[in-house]
């Protein structure tokens, strides 16, 4: 009989479902937010992949009882109840490194978008007001400014590299958990105060994972810290950044603009205040989401699902003490 593998939202690049299929496996698509749907036809499922927002508790795995793998759509993991998979027996993969490149990218995108106030520029472009308002426009360069990063990891570390080598901005940057060494030979100048780097900061660019110690990192002590004229732009988690703050601190000062791929929840309720504000550019959630990365993420699932399934440890696992206790349901 075929393995059953529950996708919770098809795949980005289905390249994926027919990976899996032609390895012969069975696989049913959840394409809906509601759990109990999911819960139905978990029964007898050996694997689950998850695309966010989607979140797999502990309820779901409770109701999972043949369950042997959950993935990720991507390098987070926030969405997944991981304690609870482990407590469980089940191992929990994600897909590290493949977002490098396009959220790299992208957070540059939404850095020179805000910058050049395109949000702006591209609504008064199209209702011809633009014409009249050509003077004493708050409209700046990248070249040369200091910009701050919180995460230096792999996005983080390829943000740094395009801004020094294409920008040549001065990067700080703040993780009290990366080697130092890999500062050194990027060129990052490494700070051990958060609010001490962001004083120097015309740029924060946050680029951390979502931890309970990152959680609302940014809020208003810290956006106070800021120079006047700052600009702050996320493409990681919504939860590291206070929205609440934010609104706060550009309508009153310090900060002039910012460009968000990421909030939460998303998506936010209609009337939310980021929805209309004028110094805000948003994008949903798509920072990752380049059709190279995708197919790239694709791959990584369907080949880390097969190696679960067949009973190996996979590329990337996250709690790898899940198959190794005695409620562990590595298959085999």
């Amino acid at each position: 009989m075929a393995d059953k593998i529950v996708l919770w939202r098809p795949m980005y690049d289905q390249t994926g479902h027919k990976l899996l299929t032609d390895a012969g496996k069975d696989i049913v698509i959840v394409d809906s937010s509601d759990a109990q749907e999911l819960v139905k036809e978990l029964q007898g499922a050996k694997a689950l992949w998850v695309r966010t927002p989607e979140r797999v508790t502990e309820d779901i795995l409770d109701a999972a009882g043949d369950l042997a793998i959950v993935s990720t759509s991507g390098f987070g993991t926030d969405n997944i109840d991981i304690p609870a998979a482990t407590a469980r027996g089940i191992l929990v993969v994600n897909h590290q490194g493949f977002g490098r490149t396009p959220v790299a990218e992208h957070s540059l995108m939404l850095m020179m978008a805000a910058l050049k106030q395109i949000r702006w520029g591209d609504s008064s472009a199209r209702d011809g007001s633009a014409w009249n308002q050509r003077t004493g426009l708050d409209i700046f360069e990248l070249e040369g400014k200091t910009v701050g990063l919180v995460g230096l990891g792999y996005i983080g570390s390829e943000l740094a590299r395009k801004l020094i080598h294409g920008f040549n901005c001065r990067v700080l940057a703040y993780d009290p958990y990366v080697d130092p060494r890999l500062a050194l030979t990027s060129g990052v100048t490494l700070m051990n105060d958060l609010n001490a780097m962001l004083s120097e900061c015309r740029i924060l660019c946050l680029c951390a994972e979502l931890t309970d110690e990152t959680r609302n990192m940014i809020s208003t002590e810290q956006l106070a810290a800021m120079p006047e004229g700052a600009v702050v732009v996320n493409a990681a988690r919504g939860q590291l950044l206070d929205l609440d703050a934010l609104v706060k601190a550009l309508d009153n000062g310090p900060v002039a603009a910012a460009g968000l791929d990421v909030v939460y929840p998303e998506p936010l309720a209609p009337g939310h205040p980021v929805l209309t504000h004028e110094k805000i550019v948003l994008s949903p959630h798509i920072a990752g989401m380049s059709v190279e990365a995708t197919n790239r993420l694709a791959h990584s699932a369907a080949d880390q699902i097969i190696t679960a399934l067949g009973g190996q440890l996979p590329k990337f696992p996250l709690n790898p003490a899940a198959w190794e206790g005695p409620n562990a349901r590595r298959p085999g």
